[in-house]
């Protein structure tokens, strides 16, 4: 079957061109498999200025030929309209299509995928069931002419979007029903284990790095199947560096929640205040410094402000916004009660967002969660008993209705300031059990505040310290490694970093401020990977958070 293979290499990071994998990169590894497909009519490659020299320089070292296509940037519009051409100008009518990043493409499984798109005469084939990066995308010529027409009608919205993976299917969705598929399994599903072999980011690279220098030593074959059962029983391949970071900036509330365990403590009271307290707040020197770190130490990562407390009553919390935003892979979430979110506020971190570059990881630079938690008052009352008042008295929520509405006129005054970034959450209790619907229904709507973005919360018992509020059991039949353990650091006030977010302020593993980022992360690593050898710490036996996960 002819064919032209198209890579994108419009990367923004430069991880695919380092020499890791016995002296080639990931970029090259790439070309070598695309070079090795029988009845190849050409390579083509999308760049953009700021990987073309490194393209063209790993170009001559390897002696292929290889066409390149360079924008400034490339939406996904922009991909399937030069994949459409480059397959007219060759001649063929299917086109491999694959990132260039990814040192494991597998030619055994391409070739599986190339005759079972000829054999169904599909129109798009892909593998399923592996971890990301083994395996291309299979596309009939005639296909990227109906998906640019998709694009500039039914789904101008994916069309526009930068290029990621997934894009192309992305388009396909939006009328998946009029296109031939087929797919290519896996022996055994791998998709729960989040996997992803590409060198997009930091991240990635270390994954990739271990598993092909343990795969050597240990004489694993580089094919799909080996390399995914072998991936599968190796922590050290997992669990790389945290993609999120949950940090307490300040010691306190604006409103007592039946969710949260501190309120649970005689002296919850003292947590509930308006403004920081100095001796209870992360200076932001100390902030500046931890952020710096974390850019080195991981890359790309979502830094939470939130831990254990709400930090709009922080006065300059667009400064810390600001601190992770001046590093173009960092981005911000911002969990909040709402009470005390004002144009004001939003405004500022807004003008945070636009005097900072923008962002190199896919993600929004600052999303905000609005704790809402209820459809009416009189719910919302009995899950929130008492809240700081604007002179900075602590009282009854009574009916509820003036804290709740200033929960709800938050979601809309965020989504004002950051349309598509406001999740209102709904924390699913025995308490509000009977609103969840409404409240579904309600925020789930285009046309609501939120623009239809809502976030459904399982409750926490936090390992069976609070009472059983669950209004389902969602635990899987089988107990799979804690995403937390593998991708989350969360970070105190002073500094101190607990074995997890469950621990609340116990078992403290390090500090960040005297031991740094790395040190205290590979501290971490013995108790993670008993976790993932499925030996549990026994404050785990009685957790239920492990098969959820952030980023």
């Amino acid at each position: 079957m002819k064919s032209i293979v198209f890579l994108y290499a419009g990367f923004s990071t430069p991880f695919a061109f380092d020499s890791v994998f016995s002296s080639r990169s990931a970029f090259e590894r790439t070309v070598v498999w695309a070079s090795g497909i029988s009845d190849c009519q050409g390579i083509f490659a999308a760049v953009t200025p700021s990987s073309e020299s490194q393209v063209k320089n790993q170009l001559d070292e390897l002696g292929v030929k290889v066409s390149l296509i360079k924008k400034d940037a490339w939406t996904v519009s922009d991909l399937v309209g030069e994949m459409s051409q480059a397959a007219t100008r060759s001649g063929v009518q299917t086109v491999i299509y694959s990132f260039a990043d990814r040192p494991f493409l597998d030619s055994t499984l391409t070739v599986q995928l190339l005759e079972e798109h000829e054999k169904y005469s599909a129109e798009y084939t892909f593998a399923d069931g592996y971890p990301e990066g083994f395996a291309p995308e299979i596309i009939h010529s005639g296909t990227l002419a109906i998906l640019s027409g998709l694009i500039s009608t039914n789904a101008m919205a994916e069309g526009a979007k930068q290029v990621c993976p997934g894009s192309i299917f992305s388009v396909i969705k939006t009328d998946i029903n009029s296109f031939e598929i087929e797919t290519v399994l896996s022996q055994k599903d791998y998709r729960m284990l989040r996997l992803d072999f590409s060198c997009s980011s930091l991240a990635g690279k270390i994954a990739c790095t271990r598993l092909y220098e343990l795969s050597l030593d240990n004489k694993v074959p580089f094919a799909a199947e080996a390399l995914s059962e072998f991936a599968e029983k190796t922590p050290s391949v997992q669990r790389t560096v945290p993609a999120f970071y949950n940090i307490q900036l300040c010691k306190n509330y604006t409103i007592s929640s039946a969710y949260n365990p501190f309120f649970k403590l005689p002296s919850h009271k003292d947590r509930i205040s308006l403004s920081a307290r100095p001796a209870s707040l992360m200076s932001l020197e100390q902030f500046k410094a931890m952020a710096s770190q974390i850019a080195s130490f991981s890359g790309s990562a979502v830094i939470g402000l939130s831990a254990w407390c709400d930090p709009v009553v922080v006065p300059n919390l667009s400064d810390y916004v600001k601190a992770v935003l001046d590093h173009p892979s960092l981005s911000v979430l911002i969990e909040t009660d709402g009470i005390f979110v004002s144009g004001d506020l939003a405004s500022s971190i807004s003008t945070a967002v636009s005097q900072s570059p923008a962002r190199t990881n896919g993600m929004d630079a600052v999303t905000w969660i609005v704790s809402v938690d209820a459809f009416t008052s009189a719910t919302y009352a009995k899950i929130h008993g008492e809240y700081c008042t604007a002179s900075g008295t602590v009282e009854s929520t009574g009916d509820g209705s003036f804290c709740f509405e200033k929960a709800r006129q938050a979601v809309s005054v965020l989504h004002e300031a950051f349309p598509g970034a406001v999740y209102p959450q709904f924390l699913r209790m025995k308490l509000n059990e009977n609103e969840l619907e409404a409240f579904y229904r309600y925020y789930h709507d285009k046309a609501s505040p939120s623009g239809g973005k809502l976030i459904i919360q399982k409750y926490d018992n936090f390992c069976k310290a609070m009472p059983d509020e669950k209004t389902a059991d969602l635990t899987p039949l089988l107990r799979n490694p804690c995403w937390h353990i593998k991708r989350d650091m969360t970070i105190l006030q002073d500094g101190s970093v607990p074995f997890c977010r469950e621990c609340l302020d116990e078992c403290v593993m390090g500090n960040v401020f005297s031991d740094g980022i790395k040190a205290v992360w590979e501290k971490l690593t013995p108790q993670a990977e008993k976790e993932m050898s499925g030996i549990h710490e026994k404050r785990c036996e009685d957790c239920d958070e492990y098969y959820t996960f952030n980023f």
